[in-house]
């Protein structure tokens, strides 16, 4: 569990070091950089609206992993974060495993650079629409290409897709 917690600190480091660097050279200066990349404090509004959204965009894939035999095998497989917890089975350690890979390495990392660098910069430059857009692509093409590694089913590859990158746009 040290070597995951070691990999999800180093993980959020690298995905911050492109925006630091982009903000050092710009602002000549590292003050403000949480509040560049969007480390800002929420309101209650807002975390409540992120837990809804959460929870609606969590509930496609959910629901296929339990009917769907195909989707299910590839989202049990070993390679795949989900297979490697049920591996574990349930216990305080795979718990806080889980936390750990969800919440720091994956959803703080994601965020820091997909919604607090890169979509901040698009819209910025191309209008909200156009650069949410392009950015929510990114967002689910990257998804995509993990995916792929595990299978060749283009149904599961298009879900995963769209799924991710609607949430990333909304």
């Amino acid at each position: 569990m040290l070597n995951e917690l070691i990999g999800a600190i180093l993980q959020v480091a690298a995905f911050s070091f492109i925006p630091f660097v982009v903000h050092l050279f710009r602002m000549r200066s590292a003050k403000g950089f949480p509040g560049y990349i969007g480390l800002v404090r929420s309101n209650a509004r807002a975390n409540i609206l992120a837990v809804f959204a959460s929870l609606l965009f969590a509930a496609p894939i959910l629901l296929l992993t339990l009917t769907s035999g195909p989707f299910r095998e590839i989202m049990f497989d070993p390679a795949s974060v989900t297979g490697k917890f049920r591996s574990l089975g349930f216990s305080t350690e795979a718990v806080l495993l889980l936390l750990i890979l969800a919440l720091m390495k994956t959803s703080l990392s994601e965020e820091i650079f997909f919604r607090g660098f890169l979509a901040k910069r698009l819209i910025a430059a191309m209008g909200f629409r156009k650069g949410n857009t392009i950015q929510a692509a990114i967002f689910g093409l990257v998804h995509t290409l993990l995916f792929a590694f595990i299978t060749t089913n283009v149904v599961f590859l298009l879900i995963i897709f769209f799924v991710p990158a609607l949430g990333a746009y909304f």
